[in-house]
C-alpha cells in the first residue's frame, strides 16, 4: 500500500527535511508542499491525500485550525516546535505530534503508524480469482467511527469487552 501525503510547513529548511524523509520513505508519495495552510486549502480540495505533515505556528490559518476543516479521511501528522499543542493535536485525530526537531526515525514511526491505520480502515481488494463466498465466510463488518469496515477473521489478536462496546485488535 502507498500512501499520498502533503506537506504544509512555512519553514523552508524545515519542508526540504520532510521532503527527504519522504523520498526515503517507500510507501510514501509526496503528492505536494505547501508553505501555508490557507495556499494548501484549494490544492487539496482539488487532489486530496491520504496523509498531512502538518506544521501548526504558520500565519494566516494555524495548522489546529486547519486540520479541523480537513477532509475526514486525511489524517495528519503534526510537526511542531511547540510541545503546548499536543493535547489540542490529539483532539482533532492526529496520528502523531512530531516535535521538531526530530530525525529520520521518529518520522518514519510516525509514518508507519499511519500505514497501520489505513491498512486497518480500507479493506483489502480481493484476488480476481478468489471465491467471493469463501472471502464472505472469512470475514465480517463491523461499524467503526461512523464507517463500515470489513474485517478479516485471521487479522483479529484479541477481543475487548467495554459496557456496551467492544475494542477489536489487529
Amino acid at each position: 500500500m502507498t500512501l499520498s501525503c502533503t506537506i504544509i510547513d512555512d519553514e523552508p529548511l524545515a519542508v526540504r527535511l520532510l521532503e527527504s524523509y519522504v523520498a526515503k520513505t517507500p510507501f510514501l508519495e509526496l503528492r505536494s508542499t505547501y508553505s501555508s495552510a490557507v495556499e494548501a486549502m484549494e490544492g487539496l480540495t482539488q487532489s486530496p491525500v491520504d496523509l498531512l505533515f502538518l506544521d501548526i505556528q504558520m500565519p494566516g490559518l494555524n495548522g489546529l485550525e486547519f486540520a479541523k476543516i480537513v477532509d475526514r479521511h486525511t489524517r495528519i501528522v503534526f510537526t511542531t516546535a511547540f510541545s503546548s499543542y499536543a493535547v489540542e493535536g490529539y483532539k482533532v485525530n492526529a496520528i502523531d505530534y512530531l516535535m521538531k526537531p526530530f530525525g529520520y526515525a521518529d518520522f518514519l514511526a510516525a509514518a508507519q503508524k499511519a500505514l497501520a491505520f489505513f491498512e486497518a480502515v480500507v479493506p483489502a481488494t480481493a484476488p480476481a480469482d478468489s471465491d467471493m463466498s469463501t472471502a464472505d465466510a472469512e470475514s465480517f463488518f463491523v461499524k467503526s467511527d461512523y464507517r463500515i469496515v470489513r474485517l478479516s477473521y485471521r487479522s483479529i489478536l484479541y477481543v475487548e469487552g467495554l459496557k456496551d462496546y467492544v475494542k477489536i485488535y489487529t
